[in-house]
């Protein structure tokens, strides 16, 4: 009977597990819904280099 009880948790949770995975097609553009992605880092507009911090770029720091 333990046997029973455990595998029919272990089998709910996996059902639960591949619901909670499922990405419906334009689900995150939803009105109320933000973008799940991360913005992209910022790049120097000179040099290419990514942008770390607030300040400039160490290539615009000379000028």
């Amino acid at each position: 009977m333990l046997v029973k009880v455990v595998t029919f948790f272990l089998i709910g949770m996996a059902v639960m597990a591949m619901f909670g995975r499922l990405r419906w097609p334009g689900g995150a553009r939803r009105i109320g819904r933000k973008d799940p992605r991360p913005a992209k880092p910022a790049k120097c507009k000179a040099c290419g280099a990514f942008i770390i911090g607030d300040g400039p770029c160490p290539c615009q720091k000379d000028k």
